[in-house]
């Protein structure tokens, strides 16, 4: 078998010893002409590759670096005669060929000519973008455009099935320091059970009554509701209890009502349990003692990580568990005060431990091991035990309350079960101790590794007092009153009489449908059907349980879609326009997760509207500059 060789003439295909005698377009090798003699016209070979890439880069460290006559054309044979010469040239030409630094010359020729970062990145990211256009102001306008069309299809769907519907709205500033107001909506999509919907972050120019008003009603109009379509659907509307919202006289509620009479307002359940624990606190004296000495424990490690460090070793000492304690009875919901509470009966006797030794260390000075001292004696006192296992007990119910009344499914007439619960259990505790409170009362002369001892000096909470003012602001604060919330009530089978009649809540059905613009003789036959047979929800009742299910009993949704807003416009993200920070919620809070969402209808109307890289956002028109005099000396 016979090798088959490489000749000169396939690796430098124009060029011919013998009849090359000038550069030809298109030669694979430029020649060069050498002046070793006088007059001489022999023309070197070399290697166009090598001679563009001229370095293997940081492949030189490792002694793979370029030939120097390959890349400056300055190979020559070893012979005069001609066939010698040609069979040195084929013998440098096949080294060269299949030499390490040659191959690496090809593979970067290859590779410039590709973006290999972006392609590298899509590989990481595992999308391919292509090869359109991927400018900062495209990428905006990508998010605008599915977060528009995702509006447009939810406000399309609630319209063309004339479905009721809420509007939800709660306002506070963003980290850019710009007053903001979600607007969420909750209604039934198709026909299924009505679910919050996120429509649209507002920019408030001001926060007068009437400015909200005029953004809200701007806000629906541009979403596509109309006003004859709001008259006819618009069920409720629910806020916090601010003076601006809810003020009797030029609040937003009053002037929405005087505009669409049907309406109906509602005050946050949340917001109404805070003010009623706040007025409980306000009452019992000794309970604000309790809040005040939890203050100075959430101040004391929230501000020194020095102190945070010193507690976790103690709690290792005591095998004890530490929990991040917060405030406790502030502004923030019940939740958030009970997980407080807990976190120092959990981390007891950690924090006793920690202020014993910080009340030894004679590196502080005698102003804090004082203060120390004072903590501890405090933590060993019965009287404060007993206070932290009241409230243990009382704000653990309260917690769970609101974590109730902020559920999704939860209605108005639900709500008012679980709140008349809440309030049998704690009338409850009056006559028999909570499990907390009773635990703390059993403690011998000690809980765990902490020794109690009773201090005259401290004030317990009145027990039975704390629980009555509770039970007290909460009939008063939650009260259900009104003509409406006593006409659903007939829908809750627990409400009935043990033998109700035929036409029993017939006129509260009428009056419900009058209110909601619903039919009142299928209404009125659904009910009947409802109470022959109360297992069973009658079809021709439905519009109206739905109407009702509309309704929500706290703006919880809303919080909620502030604290997407606070995570995605952060403090170094603060520039961020609210409209973008608003189609950024749209997607998050209303698109499906990514398994399930399907970018080709979105993908689709993109391509037909959007603007192309060759299309200039504005049009540059050359200006000749001024003409100066001086330019005739230079």
């Amino acid at each position: 078998m016979k090798r088959k060789q490489t000749t000169i003439f396939q690796c430098f295909p124009k060029f011919s010893p013998t009849t090359a005698t000038e550069e030809e377009p298109g030669q694979a090798v430029v020649l060069k002409v050498t002046e070793n003699e006088p007059g001489a016209t022999a023309k070197l070979p070399g290697c166009a590759l090598c001679s563009a890439t001229k370095s293997t880069g940081v492949l030189t460290k490792q002694r793979v670096s370029m030939s120097e006559e390959w890349v400056h054309f300055k190979i020559q044979s070893s012979d005069s005669s001609r066939s010698k010469s040609l069979a040195s040239l084929r013998n440098k030409i096949r080294r060269h060929e299949t030499s390490r630094a040659h191959k690496i010359a090809q593979e970067l020729t290859e590779k410039g000519g590709q973006d290999l970062v972006g392609n590298l990145l899509q590989e990481v990211s595992g999308a391919n973008m292509g090869t359109s256009l991927h400018s900062r102001y495209s990428s905006t306008q990508i998010v605008e455009h599915i977060a528009k069309e995702m509006q447009k299809k939810i406000v399309h769907s609630i319209v063309t099935s004339s479905s009721k519907f809420s509007v939800l709205i709660d306002e506070a500033p963003s980290i850019s320091h710009k007053s903001a107001m979600i607007v969420n909506l909750k209604a039934s999509v198709d026909g299924a059970t009505p679910e919050f919907l996120f429509l649209e972050l507002v920019e408030l120019e001001s926060q007068r009554a009437k400015d909200i008003e005029e953004a809200l009603l701007n806000c629906l109009d541009t979403a596509g509701f109309t006003e004859e379509w709001l008259q006819k659907n618009w069920v409720s509307f629910v806020s916090d209890g601010a003076s601006v919202m809810l003020g009797k006289n030029s609040g937003v509620a009053t002037r929405l009502t005087a505009r669409y009479p049907n309406l109906f307002t509602w005050h946050c359940m949340n917001h109404r349990l805070e003010l009623a624990v706040s007025d409980a606190v306000d009452e019992v004296q000794a309970v604000n003692h309790f809040k005040v000495f939890l203050e100075k424990i959430h101040n004391l490690y929230s501000q020194s990580n020095k102190n945070s460090r010193e507690l976790l070793e103690a709690a290792q000492e005591v095998g004890s568990q530490v929990l991040k304690i917060g405030r406790v009875l502030s502004t923030r919901w019940v939740a958030s005060s009970f997980r407080s509470v807990k976190a120092v009966w959990t981390s007891y006797e950690a924090l006793n431990r920690h202020f014993e030794n910080a009340a030894g260390d004679q590196t502080r000075s005698s102003k804090e091991r004082q203060t120390y001292r004072g903590l501890a004696r405090r933590m060993q006192s019965k009287e404060f035990l007993c206070d932290l296992g009241l409230m243990f007990d009382a704000l653990s119910e309260l917690a769970n309350l609101s974590q109730q009344l902020q559920a999704h499914s939860v209605t108005l007439l639900r709500a008012d079960h679980l709140l008349k619960r809440t309030i049998r259990v704690l009338a409850s505790f009056k006559d028999t101790q909570g499990e907390k409170l009773e635990e703390a009362l059993t403690a011998l002369g000690h809980l765990g590794s902490v020794p109690l001892e009773s201090n005259a000096k401290l004030t317990p909470i009145n027990a039975k007092q704390f629980l009555q003012s509770l039970i007290n602001n909460l009939e008063k604060r939650l009260s259900f009153d009104g003509e409406m919330l006593h006409d659903l009530s007939v829908l809750d089978t627990g409400n009935w009489p043990s033998t109700p009649g035929i036409r029993h809540g017939e006129a509260q059905v009428k009056r419900l449908c009058r209110r909601f613009n619903l039919g009142e003789e299928q209404a009125v036959n659904g009910m009947r059907d409802f109470l022959e047979h109360p297992d069973s929800e009658p079809e021709s009742l439905k519009p109206l349980i739905q109407c009702m299910k509309t309704i929500p009993c706290s703006t919880a949704e809303c919080e909620r879609g502030f604290s997407l807003m606070n995570n995605i416009c952060t403090d170094k993200r603060s520039t961020l326009l609210l409209s973008n920070v608003s189609n950024l919620m749209m997607i998050s809070i209303n698109g499906p997760p990514v398994t399930l969402f399907e970018p080709r209808k979105y993908v689709t109307t993109w391509l037909r509207s959007h603007r192309s890289a060759t299309q200039a956002r504005r049009q540059c028109t050359p200006q000749m500059p001024e003409y100066k005099h001086i330019w005739k000396a230079l």
